[in-house]
């Protein structure tokens, strides 16, 4: 039966009207009509459902067009931690008022994030609250992520934790074990079958993007969630992200038509590949690339994308997927006007694109790194460089002003301080105009502090980065920056970035940009892999205090050692601003950077 056919008789089951059905931005396929069949069949018998299922496999999208599809009253209750026993019974008494006027369908959205979940249970198993039976009207829905132990030990970008976030991070979803009393009614979704997700991207890709559509696309697509399936979690990957890819492409390939040169006589982007070829490299490269903590999985996920364009004779030769990504980053920075001693390494180059096309698009991204990894640079420079008509660049004029809004993430965060900052950004952002355009963006700001909170602000903003559908989007942007990864069902919802830990060719690119040439000659700068190999090992292998010194200290010496003659005395010095403070400080340097020393000191001991 074709997908056509099962829609008729879905609709013949579920609808008393006879005007056309229109289901704004939802994909239908035979897996979806299914299962919206068999959830009607529940309802018709009056039996609650509960559905359990990965992030993004669909739960509250079905639920919501399978309202809009029978045409009832459909109220949602987003729950999280900061959700009290007053605002449940606020929500269940205006259901019961609507039931008074015919049916109403009411969904328990994330319901085991909640701390009233006894409460909750009653309701759906009893029907029952404060000992009394609720309106025969009402139908009761719920969604939950599943209550699982991690099998396989999620990236944290190779970073210390916080003691906290480690005892809670033995769960893939940081939620409750639901009550026994509602298990009955538990229908698991589980994750999709690939060749169901097949069709589904198949499907997406040809509705959304039309003429830019290539059946390359969703091989991509495919082959892209398969492999970050296999370096990280199963479920760490769903069709949000595939989603957020359409968006991208339909994004890169208006601006790259559109967007005038940096510079007069600079020719960007060439003809091979083609924009479209090229728009597809580069929101792969946004959703799937960036998200790789290690270089060498990156390098790996770039091969097995070339493969795939080569077996459908797109043009594309060896290494062009970095050169496209490499050549996108640099037409962005380039526009910008950078304070001295800012090395334009790959750490800001990714950052500032991700981030710019993030905010431009209202993609939620949190970008996850070590401290000195460019994070709250990458921020600064954005906001100091898109000034709406104030800008210097040409291109930048053209876009909104960038008006940030800062949440500083900690232990003491609660999800009113969380929502109220969105109110803000979502006020402001309502000043903007034709004449006058602004973008308001919620930076959260070290977002991982927040996780250790025992009260789990954080799911508030499952809502916030997500709203349900026919919702397309949040209407402001939200950028997140963090030493730690956040856990599945947050970050999911957003664009993710985790950069690789600093290799020695990135220290001595970075020593490399950052060098002041007039101080440290041709000589001395052979220096610069020794020394970067000697920070790397000392910080590695043998720091005193744990983390005491970063890659900030690091940039912080090469920066030094630039701005003075090369002398012992000045080397010393710089050596000891920067490295000293845990005690003997000789030995320290005669054991990790005496090579360096006498590089620079021509040889000499």
């Amino acid at each position: 039966m074709s997908t056509t056919q099962l829609l008729m008789k879905l609709e013949a089951m579920a609808r008393s009207s006879n005007e056309k059905l229109d289901l704004p931005k939802y994909v239908l396929c035979i897996d979806n009509l299914i299962k919206m069949a068999l959830i009607l069949l529940r309802v018709r018998s009056n039996i609650p459902v509960v559905i359990c299922g990965e992030a993004g496999c669909g739960k509250t999208s079905l639920i919501v067009c399978l309202a809009i599809m029978v045409d009832v009253r459909f109220l949602t209750l987003n729950l999280h931690a900061g959700i009290d026993e007053k605002t449940i019974m606020m929500f269940m008494n205006d259901a019961l008022e609507k039931a008074e006027k015919g049916e109403t369908w009411i969904l328990f959205d994330e319901i085991n994030t909640c701390n009233y979940l006894g409460l909750l249970a009653d309701i759906i198993s009893n029907r029952m609250l404060n000992g009394k039976l609720i309106h025969p009207n009402i139908r009761l829905f719920s969604a939950c992520n599943p209550y699982r132990p991690r099998i396989q030990a999620q990236s944290e970008a190779n970073l210390t934790n916080i003691k906290s976030y480690e005892e809670r991070s033995d769960l893939v979803y940081q939620v409750k074990p639901l009550p026994d009393q509602i298990l009955d009614y538990v229908w698991d979704y589980g994750i999709l079958k690939p060749d169901y997700e097949y069709k589904y991207i198949q499907i997406m890709v040809e509705k959304e993007l039309k003429n830019l559509a290539h059946p390359v696309f969703p091989e991509l697509l495919f082959a892209s969630q398969k492999f970050i399936r296999q370096v990280e979690e199963l479920c760490s990957v769903s069709l949000r992200d595939i989603k957020r890819a359409i968006t991208l492409v339909k994004f890169f390939y208006n601006s790259l038509q559109s967007r005038p040169p940096y510079k007069k006589g600079h020719i960007y982007p060439s003809e091979n590949p083609n924009t479209i070829t090229r728009s597809y490299i580069l929101a792969l490269s946004l959703c799937y690339h960036s998200r790789l903590y290690e270089q060498e999985l990156r390098k790996q996920y770039r091969h097995e994308m070339e493969q795939i364009l080569q077996n459908h004779e797109v043009y594309i030769v060896e290494n062009m997927f970095a050169k496209i990504i490499h050549e996108e980053q640099e037409d962005y920075i380039n526009r910008m006007q950078l304070p001295l001693n800012v090395a334009k390494n790959e750490a800001i180059l990714e950052n500032v694109l991700t981030m710019i096309v993030c905010i431009l698009t209202r993609i939620p991204v949190f970008i996850i790194g070590e401290t000195g990894s460019s994070k709250s640079l990458a921020i600064r420079l954005i906001s100091s460089n898109l000034r709406g008509s104030d800008s210097n660049d040409k291109y930048f004029r053209r876009l909104p002003q960038v008006y940030l809004i800062t949440h500083q993430g900690s232990s003491l965060s609660t999800s009113e301080s969380i929502i109220k900052v969105f109110d803000i950004a979502n006020k402001y952002q309502e000043t903007s105009s034709m004449e006058f355009p602004v973008i308001s963006v919620v930076l959260l700001d070290n977002i991982e502090l927040a996780e250790i909170n025992s009260f789990n602000p954080l799911k508030v903003l499952h809502s916030l980065l997500d709203p349900s559908y026919p919702a397309t989007g949040p209407t402001i942007s939200v950028i997140g920056i963090s030493n730690h990864r956040l856990d599945i069902s947050k970050s999911s919802r957003a664009l993710l970035v985790q950069r690789p830990q600093f290799d020695l060719d990135d220290l001595v690119d970075t020593a490399e940009r950052l060098l002041n040439t007039k101080v440290i000659g041709p000589g001395q700068r052979d220096a610069l892999e020794p020394l970067a190999n000697a920070y790397s090992n000392y910080k590695r292998k043998n720091q005193v205090l744990l983390n005491f010194h970063g890659i900030r200290d690091y940039y912080s010496l090469v920066k030094r050692l630039s701005l003075n003659e090369m002398t012992p005395e000045n080397i010393q010095m710089a050596l000891a601003r920067n490295f000293g403070g845990t005690g003997d400080n000789a030995k320290l340097f005669e054991d990790y950077f005496g090579d360096v020393l006498k590089m620079f000191n021509n040889h000499e001991p």
